[in-house]
């Protein structure tokens, strides 16, 4: 064996390069590991004919994590402007190909130095990945939920699907990600939802009768009408020209994502959210809070699953996001709006179209990727993403302890002077919260005795009507006399066509009059009448009356509803008596559409009542304004839950309440972050000493992911102690002990070092664009020596990696 010299073209963004002369030595064992002697990758391993440079494709790399939308194309031709030379598009491929490979070390690597600080087992990602959310301490204050997590589909991260006269040449499959859920694990779940529906249960209050099945049913039908997602499965479709048709994904409360599932062929399917619901059961545990657009209606869907027992068993539980609540009927928004729930906090839950928001720029650069290298590019993406949310964690947990305790600071006062000049209690506002839940649920009901009268009377209005027809078609078969002066075929088949005729009229008549008589008979028996009602019965009458103007009720009725719950709503919003409420008028269609039913009815009757007029319904801003409202039966201007200055207090109280549940996740959020942070110290000291101490080719990798991770955790610890010297702070301040975990030895060679912060910076406000910040650390920046070391680890690490 000797050694050899051979050229390859090469591409280098730094030093320009066209050329370079590879040295192989007589005991290389890949040309691709001479080439990355000198600081450079190819597409292939065996026989490289051109190699791009590892700092063009780092700088590529940190670009696409920056930028999702940058593309290979526009980076292509960015590299060939610098080397003064018309566009390729070979070069586009070359660079994409190696691209590809660079990410795919990158990721391997990553998974050794996971591996090694023994972060790799089960579901270990979606278990430990945020620590304010999985770091449980002993002793800590036990919360309401354990977890708060959001979910939610979103179609723009579409794949083109493979034409038919077209074979796919990359078959490759990323099948062994933490992020993505396999598509035999989601199938499971496909065709799940039993028919029946589920068997009603206490809402709050309401104890499980037809009252709290009626409200269930109400609030069912009004989000299906609403949102696509809850619409039937059969009607959720997707162009077939899209193989992969976007992504379902959840994600805890400070952004960092759980799990993403593709969604192939179709549109946001139950199975997608019953996948996400059975891994947050199996992963997480007890006591979960999910926000979801649709959270009213898929908890029933849940309900009539295979879940349902282990939903129930770890209590399990389910709102709509914040913002999207808004939009549900107010009803819902009583029993499913995170403000109406306790344990909720201020938290929104509209963390995905947050993420969502920010990962659309994939779209462009994942529409005719591969199968593979879509997931390949998703899954670099959202790494990059719960890196800077776990760096955001210190910052979330800030800025929301300031936010709750301004709160408890001023509308604690507010609230304290309105209970004492409105002469109110907080028993008093439970009780109104109750009988306003119980007024939604009955509101458009009949009562069930006006029902039954009404049939009755109908029933009885029929009968009557029936008794002539039946009499006349009797009279008419047995009077009939056939032809007699005419003779022939044709006269007897005309006299057999026309008493068939009869007969059928009179058979038919019998049968209408013998079934409107049993169902009057099944009536009686039902109401327990001895004698039946005639036109001088003064039930009878009653009811008559009734009928006249139950169209008129009804049409009220339903009136009624439609502006409490929209005057409501925009009285949650804060925009009533602003201008915003005219424009809201363009929208409320159900609204204008329930006017005019009302004025049909209303002209009907004897005398007719005054018609309404659409645009002063719609600039009413509260009940005392709507007088309508006192033709109904079920008036509730004097209810003193209806008043707005009422109405005002119990909205202050059920933000004060979340926002004391918010002080009290954050003390435990906190100290959580805090505890792993001092923890991780020790442990990365422990897995750098052991591995310099065996020479193993990971130490490079490890050293630079603890140095990049330690520099984050310094920012991490800026912010915790910002939240320490606040001074509406009420936690315990320090690490504590891992539940299951050892004591820490209080040792300051185990712990980080703690930046002194001047008192100017402790009362800086911090700024919306500082969120991704780490004041002023460069956590990517490595010196030469550094870059050389790192670059020394790999190609020994490539090196032990043929070998084994």
């Amino acid at each position: 064996a000797e050694t050899l010299e051979y050229t390859v073209n090469v591409l280098c963004l730094f030093s320009r390069e066209t050329e370079l002369t590879v040295t192989r030595l007589p005991s290389s064992l890949s040309p691709a590991l001479d080439l990355m002697r000198h600081g450079f990758l190819a597409k292939t391993p065996s026989r490289p004919s051109v190699a791009v440079s590892i700092k063009t494709l780092e700088l590529l790399y940190r670009l696409r994590q920056r930028k999702a939308s940058y593309s290979v194309e526009a980076f292509t031709k960015v590299l060939c402007d610098y080397y003064q030379m018309p566009y390729r598009r070979h070069l586009r491929e070359i660079i994409g190909d190696t691209f590809e490979v660079y990410l795919r070390i990158i990721r391997h690597v990553d998974k050794l130095v996971h591996g090694t600080l023994g972060w790799d087992g089960p579901d270990w990602r979606p278990r430990n990945a945020c620590r304010a959310c999985c770091y449980v301490l002993e002793n800590e204050p036990p919360l309401r939920f354990s977890r708060l997590y959001a979910m939610d589909g979103n179609n723009s991260l579409k794949r083109m699907a493979t034409t038919a006269d077209r074979t796919a040449a990359d078959t490759r499959v990323l099948d062994d990600s933490t992020y993505f859920l396999s598509r035999q694990f989601v199938d499971q779940y496909a065709n799940e939802i039993r028919g029946s529906p589920p068997p009603a249960e206490a809402v709050d209050g309401i104890e499980a009768s037809a009252e709290s099945a009626d409200l269930r049913k109400k609030l069912l039908a009004q989000c299906v009408d609403n949102w696509k997602s809850a619409a039937k499965e059969e009607s959720k479709r997707m162009w077939s020209i899209f193989d992969e048709s976007g992504i379902f994904a959840s994600a805890c409360r400070h952004g960092l994502v759980l799990w993403i599932i593709d969604m192939v062929k179709s549109g946001e399917l139950a199975k997608y959210p019953l996948a996400t619901v059975a891994k947050v059961l199996d992963t997480i545990g007890q006591d979960t809070l999910g926000g979801y657009d649709i959270g009213c209606a898929f908890l029933s869907t849940i309900q009539r699953s295979s879940l349902a027992p282990t939903f129930a068993e770890k209590n399990g539980h389910f709102c709509v996001c914040a913002f999207h609540g808004y939009s549900h009927c107010h009803t819902c928004q009583m029993q499913f709006h995170p403000n109406n729930i306790t344990g909720a906090g201020l938290e929104d839950l509209e963390t995905m179209e947050r993420i969502f928001s920010a990962s659309n720029q994939l779209a462009s650069v994942s529409r005719y990727a591969s199968p593979y290298r879509r997931r390949l590019f998703l899954e670099a993406y959202f790494r990059q993403w719960d890196e800077d949310k776990a760096l955001n964690t210190g910052t979330f947990i800030l800025n929301n302890y300031k936010q709750a305790t301004d709160v408890l600071e001023h509308d604690g006062e507010v609230l304290r002077e309105a209970m004492v000049s409105l002469n109110i209690t907080d028993a008093d506002m439970d009780s109104w919260e109750q009988e306003e839940l119980r007024f939604f649920a009955r509101i458009g009901n009949e009562d069930e005795y006006d029902v039954h009268a009404v049939v009755y009377v109908e029933l009885l209005q029929e009968l009557r009507d029936l008794e002539p027809k039946r009499t006349q078609a009797n009279t008419r078969f047995l009077h009939y006399t056939p032809s007699a002066t005419e003779a022939g075929t044709s006269s007897y088949r005309k006299d057999l066509a026309s008493t068939r005729r009869l007969e059928s009229e009179r058979r038919h008549a019998n049968e209408q009059y013998e079934r409107v008589s049993l169902d009057v008979c099944a009536l009686e028996v039902e109401m327990g009448l001895t004698a039946r009602w005639t036109p001088s019965t003064p039930q009878y009458m009653e009811a008559l009356q009734y009928i006249k103007e139950r169209k008129y009720h009804r049409a009220l009725n339903k009136l009624q509803k439609l502006v409490t719950q929209r005057l409501f709503e925009l009285h949650k919003l804060n925009v009533a008596q602003t201008g915003m409420l005219f424009s809201l008028q363009t929208r409320c269609k159900a609204i204008q559409h329930a006017v005019k039913t009302y004025n049909a009815a209303a002209a009907s009757l004897s005398p007719p009542r005054p018609p309404l007029d659409w645009s002063r319904v719609a600039s009413f801003n509260f009940l005392e304004e709507f007088t309508l409202l006192q033709d109904t039966r079920n008036d509730i201007r004097d209810k003193p839950w209806s008043k707005p200055a009422i109405r005002e207090a119990m909205k202050l109280r059920h933000r004060l309440a979340r926002a004391q549940e918010e002080v009290s996740r954050l003390n435990v959020e906190v100290r959580r972050l805090h505890t792993a942070i001092c923890d991780e110290a020790i442990l990365f000291d422990d897995v750098l000493r052991h591995l310099n101490s065996n020479n193993d080719p990971l130490l490079g990798a490890t050293s630079d992911f603890i140095t990049r991770r330690r520099k984050a955790n310094d920012h991490l610890l800026t912010r915790i102690h910002q939240v320490y010297a606040l001074r509406g702070y009420t936690g315990v301040k320090g690490p504590g002990t891992r539940l299951g975990g050892e004591a820490r030895p209080p040792n300051k060679e185990y712990m980080p070092i703690i930046p002194e912060l001047p008192n100017g910076l402790l009362a800086m406000p911090l700024k919306d664009d500082e969120d991704n910040e780490d004041d002023g650390d460069d956590i990517d920046a490595l010196d030469g020596d550094e870059e050389q070391a790192s670059m020394d680890s790999l190609v020994q690490f490539v090196s032990e990696l043929a070998l084994s």
